[in-house]
């Protein structure tokens, strides 16, 4: 380059000045390598030294970058594998892109925002967590298992994620500490909220029991909410936790799920609750439509000296091929064990009540009725339930309460109703509305 064209160049670089396009007036300014107009566009400056109006003409809008929150810090390339050391006090960002997989070693009160953020076969894995937030990721076409917990943690709040045909357990935690009557050896304030699934097995797992040494992996305060559960053949339990102290399953919309016929002589071939937990808690404000299963199994345990409840009300389940809405037991193992440890646990409470249920059982093996109940060692509270479209085997008889296998004390049972069709008990098959006021959903 001559030295009258570096000068040049120099002297454009420095340059400011206007053009006129289409009879509007625009201003510019060069800085560095680019050309910015007062309009918001920016063109290279290649043209620049010649002719400011020809370098308009190639001039774009640029992206707007999204704005950087400064409490949190981004972490992550955007692919590969993401493998944390421990974080602790802080607020991370994962660079969005497609991820193969994440590892958290331990999180201690960190929140991790992970919108945009595919794992495409992948899966994010966790060591040891207390007080962790995750949201934003979607996981799909992952054959085993989409997020794992290993070991004793408490806080964890899981929200707003999303999973696509994911062949094992979607979310899975394997602690299997003992509880010795504190708080402390207890998996405590879980909480799953806003979750989708779709074509998955089990969507939460975690397994408890009754041992000799003690009763293992007691979650305390676990809480499934307002998430949407569909197009699952396989899922069999959406939820499965085999020791729960004060749990909330509530406000979570599943349908089409355990639909597969393996076998067309036992069709489907799943004996399962969609929502399965021992303990006591609440299950409200759900709806549950085209599936198999009860809509819960409800085994009912006390933990400690005090006797504590299980509330079912609010809750809307329609057109099972097995079961009916809701099943209230404690085995006979639980009855063993409640005799042999009667400092352990307890039995549980049961009020059941304003739910709405129809055509149930299609498969006519059992009376489609509100509730399967078993012996408890609890008392039971049962109004305001509506029900239609009931299998009976025997048609002249009316519509039964429920399959009463030597189950609890009734210390209330009235205006609980039943009719034959649907047109009788609610407007329609999609909201459900109750016709008879104060009974059903509300």
């Amino acid at each position: 380059m001559s030295q009258l064209t570096t000068q040049a160049a120099t002297a454009a670089q420095d340059q400011t000045g206007s053009v006129t396009v289409n009879g509007k007036f625009i201003t510019y300014t060069v800085k560095g390598n680019i050309i910015i107009y007062s309009d918001g566009k920016v063109a290279a400056p290649a043209i620049a030294s010649t002719d400011f109006k020809r370098a308009y003409a190639t001039a774009i809008v640029p992206p707007v970058a999204p704005p950087v929150d400064p409490d949190f810090v981004s972490i992550g390339t955007g692919s590969g594998q993401l493998i944390l050391e421990p974080l602790a006090n802080t607020n991370v960002k994962i660079v969005p892109g497609n991820y193969s997989y994440i590892y958290v070693e331990k999180a201690t009160n960190v929140r991790m925002d992970a919108t945009g953020v595919v794992l495409n076969g992948g899966s994010i894995d966790i060591g040891q967590a207390d007080n962790f937030e995750l949201w934003g990721a979607s996981i799909t076409d992952q054959t085993y298992r989409a997020i794992s917990i290993e070991n004793h943690s408490n806080g964890i709040y899981l929200h707003d994620i999303s999973f696509k045909n994911v062949g094992d357990y979607t979310i899975s935690y394997h602690y299997k500490g003992v509880y010795d009557g504190t708080d402390a050896s207890t998996s405590k304030d879980w909480k799953l909220e806003r979750l989708t699934f779709e074509n998955t097995s089990t969507g939460f797992h975690c397994d408890g029991a009754f041992a000799a040494e003690g009763i293992v992996n007691l979650m305390r305060n676990f809480k499934f909410l307002n998430c949407v559960v569909k197009n699952c053949p396989g899922i069999g339990n959406v939820v499965y936790v085999g020791q729960a102290d004060g749990y909330e399953i509530a406000g979570n919309i599943m349908d089409n799920i355990n639909t597969r016929y393996d076998d067309p002589n036992a069709p489907n071939g799943y004996h399962n609750g969609i929502f399965h937990l021992d303990g006591n808690g609440s299950f409200h404000d759900n709806k549950i439509t085209n599936h198999q299963g009860n809509a819960i199994r409800a085994w009912g345990v006390s933990y400690g000296a005090e006797v504590e409840d299980i509330s079912i009300y609010n809750n809307i389940v329609w057109n099972s091929w097995k079961y009916s809405a809701f099943e209230l037991q404690v085995t006979p193992e639980i009855q063993d064990y409640l005799a042999a440890y009667p400092s352990r646990i307890k039995p549980a409470n049961a009020q059941v009540y304003n739910n709405t249920a129809g055509h149930l059982n299609r498969s006519h093996d059992w009376e489609g009725v509100m509730i399967d109940l078993y012996q408890t060692g609890g008392t039971l509270e049962y109004y305001n339930n509506l029900g239609f479209e009931m299998y009976r085997e025997d048609v002249s008889r009316p519509i039964g309460d429920m399959i009463n296998m030597g189950g609890p004390q009734m210390i209330r049972n009235e205006n609980n109703l039943y009719f034959p069709s649907q047109q009788e008990a609610v407007a329609d098959t999609v909201t459900f509305l109750s016709l008879i006021p104060g009974v059903g959903a509300q």
